[in-house]
Formats: structure tokens, sequence, C-alpha cells
């Protein structure tokens, strides 16, 4: 793409600038009275397997989560343990920021609208279909949460790492895609403006409260799902600055009231944002907000404008699979 050279080109930039800024900071000799003494990363753990371990019996032993089982196939480089053999167990995240010799880690986040027959909507065979090839190809879905620590460089994600979100609270999500997912181990984040709850064809609260129990992530698109960035002909400047706190803040509150937790992430009503928008969804203490936009995720994106790439009806197969890029090739030596 034409884009690359000036895409590599910045991140080697921030990288040389980080490390000068490094290079100036650090004293050129340290003396036992100056030696820093803040903790080391926790060093890896040297375990022995039982007989037929797996990954997740080995993560979840060690690491208190089998879902971390891919840290320790990537870390150790095979994926069978036949027991009673040494492995290595990483208790710290030790590729943060997705970096390696060859480039960066990208996260793509799909954003789908609806499941089913209607027009423009993905049919729930090809739905099917392209979550199965995703497990297929070893993908592994995460959360909001979790991509917000990898963008803060608090944690680290499968190298083969994708988002898949919702922006309807329908029935169909919840009697036809919500299955396929939990079917396959997948999880998934389901965008809802509050309004809608309840409504003919809409999932009600009940069942909202029962997909976050099943693991799905409640986010918030609003509470009538309006475009958040249109301001009315003749709307006074402080009229419009309080619409869009309110569709925000009370959409939030309902659903921390109905679902028990904090609702931490937000979906720009229509996929817009600007920056009193953007600042707004800061100021009211969401993690990080979604644009509705084909793009790159990489750890030193914009957390309150992280890319969605759309996916519906005439997405064929071999444009579902190019919107799945998770390496961004760059040469850093």
């Amino acid at each position: 793409m034409s884009n690359q050279p000036i895409r590599h080109q910045t991140y080697r930039i921030f990288i040389c600038t980080a490390l000068l800024i490094g290079a100036v900071l650090l004293p050129p000799t340290i003396h036992g009275e100056e030696m820093n003494t803040d903790p080391s990363p926790p060093l890896p753990l040297l375990v022995r397997t039982r007989h037929n371990d797996t990954p997740a019996d080995i993560a979840q032993r060690f690491l208190n989560d089998a879902t971390k089982e891919w840290m320790i196939v990537e870390y150790n480089g095979r994926e069978a343990f036949p027991g009673g053999e040494s492995v290595m167990v990483p208790v710290a995240p030790f590729r943060p920021g997705g970096l390696t010799p060859d480039g960066y880690q990208t996260v793509p986040v799909l954003a789908y609208t609806d499941i089913g027959d209607s027009t423009g909507q993905v049919s729930r065979s090809t739905f099917n279909d392209q979550m199965r090839w995703l497990k297929t190809e070893g993908f592994v879905t995460i959360t909001p949460g979790q991509l917000t620590d990898f963008m803060e460089f608090s944690g680290q994600l499968p190298r083969r790492s994708v988002l898949i979100t919702f922006d309807t609270a329908s029935q169909s999500l919840y009697t036809t895609s919500i299955p396929i997912l939990k079917e396959l181990g997948f999880t998934a984040t389901v965008f809802l403006s509050t309004d809608s709850v309840g409504r003919k064809d809409a999932m009600t609260w009940d069942q909202i409260r029962q997909s976050h129990q099943d693991g799905f992530t409640i986010g918030c698109r609003g509470r009538s799902g309006r475009s958040l960035t249109r301001r009315t002909k003749g709307q006074a400047f402080e009229t419009y600055f309080k619409s869009v706190e309110s569709e925000m803040r009370l959409a939030r509150h309902a659903i921390e009231a109905h679902v028990g937790e904090p609702c931490l992430f937000l979906a720009y009503p229509h996929g817009d944002t600007n920056s009193l928008v953007s600042a707004m969804a800061a100021k009211l203490g969401f993690a990080s907000a979604f644009i509705r936009r084909a793009g790159d995720n990489p750890f030193f994106a914009d957390r309150y404008g992280i890319h969605r790439t759309p996916v519906d009806s005439q997405v064929n197969s071999e444009q579902f699979a190019k919107r799945l890029t998770t390496i961004i090739p760059a040469d850093l030596n």
C-alpha cells in the first residue's frame, strides 16, 4: 500500500525518539547509593509438567487462568507437553506492545450491525462460516479491557487476537449470534443504546445480564443511538454540550445499574466523533472509545479513536480474511 513507507517511517521515529529520551535521562554512571530500587519484572517459572498436561492445564495451575494457554505455547515454542519435562511459565508480559524484530502487532476489531436476513445484514450461515474460519486460523477473541491494557503497555495479547463487536441488542443477536460464539469458545462485545432495550425484537435486561454472565462485554452506544457529532441548526452550544453529556452519562448509568459492573467502553453512535465528543468520553471515565472505520490498532493508537472495521453482507470470504491483519511489517534495524 502506498502509505506503508510513511507508517513505517513514523514508527521508526517513534521508537528512536523513545530511545533517545531514555539515553538522555539515564545517568552515565550509577553509584551504589544511587541504584534503582524498583523491583525487576518477575522471572518466568521453571516447572515440571504432569502426565498429559495441556497448555491450558499449565496456565490454570500456575497463572490461575486457563485462557492464557497461548502464553505457554508461545513462550516455549510448542503445543504438546507429554509430562515429566521442564516448561517455562511466563508470569509477566514478555512481548509488551506486540513488538518483534520484524514489526509490531495490530489488533483487528470487527463491527457487525446485526445477523439476519434483512438487507445488508450478514446471514447466519455466513457469520457461522466466518467465526469457524477464525477458529481454524488460530484467532483468539479478546475483550475491550484486554485491548486497552495492551495499548497502555500493561498487558500482552496473543499474536492472532481479534475483537468482535455488535452495534445492536436485537433478539437475533441473542438467539443466533451469541450461541455460535459460545459454541466456539469465543466472546464478543455488545454496544447497545439503552432506550432500545426491551422494545419489540430487542433483548431484555435479563438477557443482557445473562450474556454478560456468559462472558460477553456490554458496552455503551449512547441512550438513543443518535449521532453525537450533529448539532441541529440554531441549537445553542450549551444545549448541544449538555445533550452529548447526558446521552453518554445516562446510558452508562443505566447499563451499570442493570449489569452490576462499571461500563467502561463506548462505541460512538454511527461511528462518528469529534474533539468535543472524544473529550467528553474521557471526562466521563470511559477507558476507551471506538469509531466505525477500517484501520490499524497498534499499541500507540488513540484509545479514544480505536478503529472498527465494518462487516456486512457485501464482504466475501477473501475480503473478510484481508480485514484480519495482525502484524505490520517494519524494518527496525
